[in-house]
């Protein structure tokens, strides 16, 4: 499909309501909100497919009546220049989330934790019966798989790190409304 060039994502839980009076809503326990909870999933998927340093973050954070992030609005760079906004609600009460990926050719449109429905767009056509690689394979199966021995592990210790200084970048963004410049791992 050509170059990747946009990401959009977005999750929503009722997560403020779900977790008022628990740890949870505790930053000195809980270390983040909404974001460092449920939207780390969301955004470690991101990193991941897009195989990229991140080169900038910039976020907006809002925590209506909590010690913790409850709403994100979170917008990135990749050093490959993939751009990508990801919205993430602790305060909605309709569970959901999505995933996008514009291609220069094409889309790909994914709903769902598990992948419920994927759907293909080869410009202006969707694909019938797209061709996965990997088969069903959910991530503890992989992880089992590859302790095993029997398969190679899908995500690297790379994407951990990105991940990892990502979440960092958020949050310094939002403490200080100016974009964030994760540290770049020198291999």
């Amino acid at each position: 499909m050509g170059k990747l060039e946009l990401v959009s994502g977005y999750l929503s839980q009722n997560r403020m309501r779900l977790t008022a009076g628990t740890w949870r809503q505790r930053p000195e326990l809980s270390v983040g909100g909404q974001a460092y909870g449920s939207g780390a999933h969301l955004l470690n998927s991101l990193c991941w497919s897009v195989a990229s340093d991140i080169a900038e973050v910039f976020t907006f954070l809002d925590n209506p009546g909590t010690r913790v992030d409850i709403n994100a609005s979170i917008n990135l760079r990749f050093t490959n220049g993939v751009m990508a906004k990801v919205v993430v609600s602790g305060h909605c009460a309709s569970d959901g989330a999505d995933f996008h990926l514009m291609f220069e050719h094409g889309r790909i449109d994914i709903v769902g934790w598990e992948g419920k429905w994927i759907k293909v767009w080869q410009g202006n056509e969707r694909v019938k019966y797209p061709v996965l690689s990997g088969g069903p394979q959910t991530p503890n199966d992989n992880f089992v798989d590859a302790i095993l021995g029997r398969a190679e592990h899908r995500a690297s210790i790379q994407n951990g790190i990105v991940q990892s200084e990502l979440m960092d970048a958020i949050y310094e963004s939002a403490g200080t409304g100016l974009p964030a410049k994760p540290i770049v791992n020198e291999e």
